[in-house]
């Protein structure tokens, strides 16, 4: 565990996500049995309180009794990015060593911990966080009155492709709210790491990137913003980021600094190099993908 002994350098960057189609955040089936209407749920964005689910006396599903904070699991992201990783690079032990791993399970089980932490994703705006914590609604009697206000639903029902007979009704509860995550990354060696983090950016650009459940109704397409970008450069280590130093800023708050040196230097990317335009790249985009091998 020696590389944890050390902390040569730290990214902390900040994405906005954006549904260009729908989340789902609960999918439930009706299911007739006899004269009783049953349900079974599947959720995919997840609530900080959970509640359960019930059917009214004509058997239509309502909307649950959950009353927490709408958010996407952090491990949902985590492992969206693995995947994605491991689709770009063929190299195994690149992304081991990113992600971490354990292997055996035995006296000679190896392990190694994940240098990239995914925050979970709450909603972007601050304000409409503040909703699922206001006072007057917790003690309400209507416990989900929060929720409702960022959830729609909407009911189908499925035709099977072989019998063409209509199939259970589903419905959905979805939002079409941006939510806000973290990635924090570190010790990268030669910021192919980085690369990897803007070629899934691009790629949820290009309308390549999906999550949650219902995919294939066409649920769950997001995009990713850089919203923002912070590099920590520590006392002894500034030489691997000066080609890049033109397009950061100090942030003289969040740095470390003792008499006039810096024990860590926080660097921030300047606002008109955080946009992503594949088709016309800015100078930092550039410069970080002629440098990575």
């Amino acid at each position: 565990m020696k590389e944890f002994l050390r902390l040569d350098n730290k990214l902390n960057l900040e994405l906005k996500i954006k549904p260009l189609s729908p989340l789902c955040i609960k999918l439930s089936k009706e299911e007739k049995e006899g004269e009783e209407s049953k349900s079974s749920t599947y959720s995919t964005i997840l609530v900080t309180e959970q509640g359960e689910t019930k059917a009214n006396n004509t058997g239509e599903l309502e909307l649950d009794t959950r009353k927490g904070e709408i958010y996407i699991p952090g491990s949902t992201l985590k492992g969206l990015f693995r995947d994605r990783f491991t689709t770009m690079y063929k190299d195994n032990s690149f992304v081991k060593n990113l992600f971490g791993y354990t292997e055996g399970n035995s006296e000679d089980e190896k392990a190694r911990k994940s240098r990239i932490f995914l925050q979970d994703a709450f909603f972007f705006e601050n304000e409409k966080r503040k909703n699922f914590y206001d006072i007057d609604k917790i003690k309400d009697s209507n416990k989900n009155e929060a929720i409702k206000e960022f959830v729609n639903s909407r009911s189908i029902t499925p035709i099977d492709h072989f019998s063409s007979k209509a199939v259970a009704p589903l419905k959905f509860e979805y939002t079409t709210e941006d939510f806000r995550t973290e990635i924090f990354l570190n010790n990268m060696s030669d910021f192919k790491e980085l690369q990897g983090i803007y070629f899934i950016i691009r790629d949820s650009i290009n309308g390549e990137i999906r999550i949650g459940n219902s995919k294939t109704r066409g649920f769950g397409q997001i995009e990713f913003e850089v919203s923002d970008l912070r590099y920590s450069v520590f006392h002894g280590k500034e030489e691997n980021f000066k080609k890049f130093e033109q397009f950061f800023e100090i942030d003289e708050e969040k740095s470390t600094k003792i008499a006039d040196k810096y024990l860590e230097k926080v660097m921030k990317l300047k606002t008109e190099y955080k946009k992503v335009d594949i088709k016309d790249p800015n100078e930092f985009i550039k410069a970080l993908f002629s440098e990575v091998k």
